[in-house]
């Protein structure tokens, strides 16, 4: 009698000790709780909860089809159905787990295999078992891909709470990995990612191989045949040139902005009236295209400018061709193109005399600009400079500064004092401490605001197709219009692929503009 009641309080405590495992990692998201958990890895605990889970889900099989198990079957061959789902549960779980522990390994894991098995245990299973009763209320509502797109109604709700707990699942796996191998962030994520991927690319191809229609295989097909056809090349140029022409200009513009309100303010010199030559000269060209000199100068400054645009436009070249649209529509506004350059000489003359003073106020209006919807700045733009290339540049330069110049101004003032004192020590200039000193050293803070303009202009790019610009949002504006998902889908997809690139190729520029020193002193830290 004593034997059986100890026993009894044993297995007790066995399954209240897996319980509270399962409770400490559900509500403690952290290292220190998978930590504590991998001083308890038991391999029993570990195959009784994957058994567990299988239980659970051969029973959402016989409750979603019982036509399928149980007709003509009887109850023995349910029970075979059931245990052959716990099977095929434990070795799922552990040939899994067993690929992941030898990735671990190449990654430089450190930890045992039955401790990585435990702690992923205490994810899948009573994660597991909370999607499967979610999936069993879902069937029963009549859960769809449709339905889940709409968070609003009953099923929708369903689909959201599946689509969470899988992603916080995600990032239980990934403590669990870094307790159990106790690897860097970075590693454990290449360690999990991988099977993934290598899932993703098998199931790809199978849709490929076998035929399958889904919205992958028809975007696909989709975008070949306007690849073939030529028609996501001259989008995609002209995507690409509309921002690399914004940015650059917005890169210029930035950072001289920048430079000038991180410097105290200065009194007006003679010297400082080499200014009013550009000045004067983009105030006569607007003076003359508008008229205000005589209609006959106008017209022959009109007519000079709109041959020009012509020749440039008559250029087709697949490469280079949406550029020179570009400059065409710039040239083609003479009035327009004179007036914006005088008003924005006269703001950078205006700063480099506030210097510092006018930071806060700078940066305040660079934030309002922002703000501003596209279409409606966009729109506002048509009068002055009409649809097209030139109304397009000039918004994207203007939603490009704020990210930069807060950068150039931010990384330049990080600067320690004790570094540019030493600079004035050794002989320097102002000049000369800001090419050598200050500006090397907010390299990377100013790329990282130069990565986030050129990306947020990739996005807002596509938008300017709504105003005659040649963009990847044509797709998304055509599908719009003709009611067509693969249309849409396809733009947006290009669109993200392309922003993705970009910033990758930031990053590796980032990192090769960065000075060694400041690499090795970002590492140590």
């Amino acid at each position: 009698m004593a034997t059986d009641l100890a026993r009894t309080q044993r297995q007790n405590g066995f399954w209240r000790e897996m319980l509270n495992g399962w409770m400490s990692i559900l509500t403690e998201p952290n290292l220190d709780a998978f930590r504590a958990q991998k001083t308890r890895a038991d391999p029993l605990k570990t195959v009784l909860g994957v058994g567990l889970l299988g239980l659970v889900l051969g029973l959402w099989a016989l409750a979603i089809k019982p036509a399928a198990l149980v007709t003509g079957m009887g109850t023995e061959a349910a029970l075979v159905e059931l245990m052959r789902m716990i099977f095929f549960a434990e070795t799922d779980f552990f040939i899994l787990s067993l690929l992941i522990f030898f990735i671990a390994r190449g990654f430089g894991g450190i930890g045992s295999f039955s401790q990585q098995s435990y702690l992923l245990s205490l994810v899948i299973v009573p994660l597991g078992m909370i999607i499967t009763a979610f999936l069993f209320v879902g069937e029963k509502l009549g859960l769809t891909l449709t339905a889940v797109l709409d968070p609003l109604s009953p099923v929708g709700v369903v689909g959201v709470v599946v689509i969470l707990l899988a992603l916080y699942g995600f990032l239980l796996l990934l403590f669990a990995l870094q307790a159990a191998h106790e690897m860097k962030s970075s590693a454990v994520f290449y360690t999990l990612g991988a099977p993934f991927l290598a899932w993703g690319i098998f199931r790809v191809a199978s849709m490929f191989i076998v035929g399958e229609e889904n919205v992958i295989t028809t975007q696909w097909f989709f975008i070949a045949e306007q690849w073939t056809k030529g028609t996501a090349q001259e989008l995609l140029m002209g995507h690409l040139w509309l921002v690399a022409f914004s940015v650059s200009i917005a890169i210029v513009l930035g950072v001289t902005i920048g430079v000038f309100i991180t410097w105290p303010a200065r009194k007006p010199k003679l010297s400082h009236l080499s200014i009013l030559i550009p000045l004067v000269l983009f105030l006569l060209l607007w003076a003359a295209s508008s008229g205000l000199l005589g209609e006959g100068m106008a017209d022959q400054i009109m007519s000079t400018a709109k041959d020009w645009s012509r020749s440039l436009k008559r250029i087709d070249n697949l490469y280079f061709g949406p550029l020179l649209e570009i400059v065409a529509a710039i040239i083609a506004k003479p009035a327009a193109v004179g007036m914006i350059i005088a008003v924005f000489i006269v703001i950078l003359y205006a700063l480099f005399l506030a210097g510092e003073v006018a930071s806060d106020l700078t940066l305040y209006v660079a934030g309002i600009i922002l703000t501003i919807p596209s279409v409606a700045l966009f729109g506002a733009m048509i009068k002055p400079l009409g649809i097209g290339p030139f109304n397009a540049a000039f918004a994207l330069i203007l939603y490009a500064q704020l990210p930069i110049l807060r950068n150039t101004y931010t990384g330049i003032k990080a600067v320690m004092p004790e570094i540019i004192e030493a600079g004035r020590g050794m002989g320097m200039t102002e000049g000369q401490l800001l090419l050598k000193v200050k500006l090397p050293m907010a390299v990377p803070v100013i790329m990282t605001g130069v990565r986030v303009s050129i990306v947020m202009l990739i996005g807002i790019a596509s938008i300017a197709a709504y105003i005659g610009n040649d963009t990847l949002g044509r797709y998304i504006f055509e599908g719009i219009y003709r009611a067509q998902e693969k249309r849409y889908y396809a733009g947006a997809i290009l669109v993200a692929i392309l922003a993705l690139a970009v910033d990758y190729f930031l990053g590796w520029l980032q990192d090769r503009l960065t000075p060694e020193g400041l690499k090795g002193r970002r590492e140590a830290a």
